[in-house]
């Protein structure tokens, strides 16, 4: 299953990112003007040693920490240990510092700079400072702990921005959350009330849109269903009509005997108006709605097989398809409508998408399930392929068995559907729950 990301989550942490990134940035921005700082001071105060102080060849002088010589060789031995040549750039600060990392301080650091006096001569200034120098016992750890107490209060203060970005996202994020259960909870009956305030004019605006698109959706929705309603309601009587003069020909061929031609043909007119016979009950029967009350009457189920099966079986003309029916007496109380709707639109799916093979039809109590079974001929394996497919893809073949479907779930019955290879199986319990079968 795929895992979706949380807006929620990824807003908190890209922020906290970019604070941290940018509070590390900032922080390391102002160390190095803070050291750079310090290098101009110390340079400027050499320069200004440099020319107060009286020197000669061969002779420096230590004035307050700092060495003052007129040539490069007289400066101190560590200087010119760390320094390989002398600076040449005059008034330009040297500098060389013992570091073990990028966070640890600086255990030495050696500073020399090339400076002239007023009357031109050359003077050399350094100053050397040594970790023996300015760290006694008691402060050995000074260096370590200062580290701490950075990480310290760098951590304190994402805290401090985290939690108040938890705040801030809270009272951001309570009003779209209401929009979200207010959302989840519209109904057909609440959807006309005006939406409640959610703080914000965007998640307002967002709330009347939702409620439009539902309220037009629920209307759309009840016109189709009156629609309906009243075209299955108004079919019933010219299906009627054309079924009862398809007997009365019926009857009159009895006296004056058709051809061949006008016999099949009445066949067919008989047959499409048994199919939307059928079809408009089951329209108008769906149209109602689903809080009413439907009357339970017994139904003696291997009759109701038996004679589907006979009423259907024109669709299995010119068909080499063999139909086994296997029932027994079986008596259920259900609503005498849509047990016939289910069991003919069933009985007529596996009849007319059969083209070569077996049909099998099998009640035990309150179970129906009907199988097809398809031979390896080439034409009808094709065709099988091709049903079991777009059969796996809804619920079956033609809108029949995707009224059948709502019907049965309107009732709270079992339904099961099985794709095997060759062979797609429906079962049906009028009861409502499994058992063995």
């Amino acid at each position: 299953m795929k895992i979706r990301p949380s807006l929620k989550l990824y807003f908190f942490i890209s922020v906290v990112l970019l604070g941290s990134v940018m509070a590390i940035g900032f922080s390391l921005l102002s160390a190095n003007y803070f050291i750079n700082g310090l290098d101009k001071g110390l340079n400027i105060v050499m320069k200004d040693i440099a020319k107060t102080a009286t020197v000669e060849d061969g002779q420096p002088i230590d004035l307050i920490g700092f060495n003052i010589a007129s040539r490069w060789q007289d400066t101190p031995d560590i200087i010119q240990k760390n320094f390989v040549s002398p600076p040449t750039e005059a008034g330009q600060l040297q500098k060389l510092k013992d570091q073990s990392s990028i966070f640890s301080i600086p255990e030495n650091i050696y500073f020399v700079v090339l400076t002239y006096t007023p009357s031109g001569e050359k003077r050399f200034v350094s100053k050397v400072i040594l970790e023996k120098n300015r760290l006694d016992a008691n402060a050995a750890k000074q260096p370590k702990n200062r580290l701490y107490w950075a990480l310290f209060t760098a951590l304190a203060a994402i805290t401090l921005f985290a939690f108040c970005l938890v705040m801030i996202m809270q009272k951001i994020a309570k009003p779209i959350e209401s929009l979200k259960n207010w959302a989840k909870s519209l109904t057909q009956e609440n959807a006309q009330a005006p939406p409640p305030d959610f703080s914000y004019n965007e998640l307002n605006v967002l709330a009347s849109l939702v409620q439009n698109s539902l309220v037009s959706a629920h209307q759309s929705l009840e016109r189709e269903q009156q629609f309906l309603s009243y075209a299955s309601h108004e079919l019933r009587t010219p299906i009627a009509v054309i079924r009862s003069n398809v007997d009365l020909l019926k009857r009159l061929s009895e006296t004056s005997p058709l051809s061949d031609k006008q016999a099949l043909t009445l066949q067919r007119i008989q047959r499409a108006g048994l199919t939307m016979s059928d079809l408009t009950e089951t329209l108008l029967w769906l149209s109602h709605k689903d809080k009413q009350n439907i009357a339970l009457v017994p139904i003696n189920l291997h009759e109701k097989v038996k004679q589907l099966t006979d009423e259907l079986n024109y669709l299995l003309n010119t068909k080499n398809v063999t139909v086994k029916i296997e029932t027994d007496e079986a008596r259920v109380n259900v609503a005498a409508t849509a047990c016939h709707i289910v069991l003919s639109n069933l009985i007529r799916n596996a009849y007319q998408h059969t083209q070569q093979g077996l049909v099998e039809i099998k009640q035990q109590g309150s179970r129906v399930t009907i199988t097809n079974r398809h031979e390896s001929d080439k034409e009808s394996a094709q065709v099988t392929k091709i049903n079991t497919q777009e059969v796996s893809l809804g619920y079956g073949y033609g809108l029949g068995l995707q009224l059948s479907e709502k019907i049965i779930n309107r009732h709270g019955w079992l339904y099961k559907v099985a794709d095997l290879q060759g062979c797609y199986q429906v079962t049906v319990d009028f009861d409502g729950h499994d058992q063995a079968t």
